[in-house]
């Protein structure tokens, strides 16, 4: 996935987005610009997203497993308006049957995840109601976050150990010619 150049009038909606008193999401700004969430994150501000190069599909186990090395995430999945906050240490999982399954005994988070139906992975970088929010957003084939993974926190406070490899792994993953 590649950056494409918003038009005058959408990067003054993201801007005023981006400087919003309520909470702000790619959906968020999807709907402000009339457009899919993949979409919306492709027009955002290369600082604030960075999309993983190559195939996600593919890469799925190296992107899942550096996460699996923070202390500390925080899953999110909307569906249907609602929304899961899931907090925890991600675990590594393996491929079966068009799976990727986290089946740790110990896990908080677990469950199979159809990597094949990811077509993007982005991180991104924007507030959250006035505080850094860092997250890594997994988008389906239509364009829709099926899941976000968020650095962890501890009294309201990112986790600098899991901010700074958030850092390393957008380093490692992100083209930095998208």
């Amino acid at each position: 996935m590649q950056h494409t150049t918003a038009t005058a009038q959408e990067e003054q909606k993201i801007q005023e987005l981006m400087k919003a008193p309520f909470p702000v999401t790619l959906s968020t700004v999807a709907k402000a610009l009339q457009t899919t969430e993949l979409e919306a994150a492709a027009k955002m501000p290369e600082g604030v997203v960075s999309f993983v190069s190559g195939n996600v599909a593919e890469r799925f186990d190296e992107i899942w497993a550096e996460l699996a090395q923070w202390e500390k995430a925080t899953l999110f999945i909307v569906h249907d308006g609602h929304v899961f906050e899931i907090q925890g240490k991600l675990h590594t999982g393996k491929r079966a049957r068009g799976y990727y399954n986290i089946l740790a005994k110990d896990a908080v988070i677990g469950g199979h995840l159809r990597y094949e139906g990811i077509a993007a992975c982005a991180f991104t970088n924007f507030p959250f109601m006035g505080r850094e929010s860092l997250a890594v957003q997994f988008f389906n084939q239509a364009g829709e976050v099926s899941f976000s993974v968020y650095v962890g926190r501890e009294n309201h406070q990112l986790i600098e150990s899991v901010r700074e490899a958030f850092f390393a792994a957008q380093s490692r993953f992100c083209s930095k010619l998208e």
